[in-house]
């Protein structure tokens, strides 16, 4: 598996209340066609946590069947417990998935490094398919250690993490001494061009949902050494996240729907974007594509 590159955390449409297998193709159909390098379903933006059994796999289903095989298709696979994570990725594998994303779980374990340890390595032993970790303090308010880190690396169905810590010392220490077949993704959006100029192999991020021409060619722009053409289209990423990043999903949301995908709603409890608040971050994403030429 050739694990590198620019991937979506891709939203979830839900339309009419519902999880959209069609909406799905059709949206990733138009990330493909944006150069992606793959596509990760249930991330932090694909409101997991609000997915039912079904609608996890008629949506990963519909992802792998408009997924070619030379593109990455990721399923995000982390619950609470190591049983519902067992499950997720039981049918994360039925239903075509390459790898799949854990999140570290935190309600009770929060902190708690040896829970850590036996969560992974449990699902390791047990996952019919490659393991990739995921830190996202954002949101768990736990940062995986990374001698922790490092450790699990060494289980060989452990192949990778997203780092979504934001703290490029710890990104630049995980480079330096993780093996060649462990694959880290910058998961930060201001830290995309700094992590792949040190040497991770790509970056996993919600803003690729909305910007896939400027991270792909920032991608490309560090393999062909032209660092001051991705340092710039950094500077525009950067920018465009501390526009929008209070809006969140719904924000994201409206940014898709003014480019033609088919996002559909935010499902309930989050709410749909502020009619005040759309023509903002549509004139942030504007003003990005247009900075960085497109």
């Amino acid at each position: 598996m050739n694990l590198h590159g620019i991937i979506p955390a891709c939203i979830t449409p839900f339309i009419d209340g519902k999880a959209s297998p069609d909406a799905v193709q059709h949206n990733i159909n138009r990330w493909l066609t944006a150069g992606v390098h793959g596509l990760l379903i249930f991330g932090s933006t694909g409101e997991f946590p609000y997915v039912t059994d079904d609608e996890r796999r008629a949506i990963l289903q519909a992802a792998r069947a408009a997924t070619p095989s030379d593109r990455l298709l990721l399923a995000g696979c982390g619950a609470e417990s190591t049983q519902q994570t067992l499950r997720n990725l039981q049918w994360a594998a039925e239903d075509g998935a390459d790898a799949a994303l854990v999140v570290t779980p935190v309600y009770y374990t929060r902190g708690k490094t040896e829970a850590q340890r036996r969560y992974f390595l449990t699902l390791a032993a047990a996952s019919p398919i490659p393991v990739m970790i995921y830190t996202v303090p954002a949101f768990t308010a736990y940062d995986l250690p990374a001698d922790l880190i490092l450790e699990l690396a060494q289980h060989p169905n452990i192949i990778g993490m997203k780092e979504s810590t934001g703290d490029l010392r710890k990104v630049t220490s995980l480079v330096n001494q993780k093996s060649a077949d462990f694959t880290l993704f910058a998961g930060s959006p201001n830290l995309i061009f700094p992590a792949l100029a040190l040497g991770a192999e790509g970056s996993i991020t919600a803003l690729a949902n909305i910007i896939p021409e400027i991270m792909v060619t920032i991608w490309q722009a560090v393999q062909t050494g032209e660092l001051t053409r991705a340092a710039t289209l950094q500077k525009v990423v950067t920018q465009l996240y501390d526009d929008i990043i209070g809006y969140g999903i719904p924000g994201y949301k409206a940014i898709l729907a003014q480019r033609g995908f088919m996002p559909g709603e935010p499902r309930s409890p989050l709410a749909s974007l502020a009619p005040e608040a759309a023509p903002l971050v549509i004139r942030a994403w504007e003003q990005a594509m247009n900075r960085a030429g497109f």
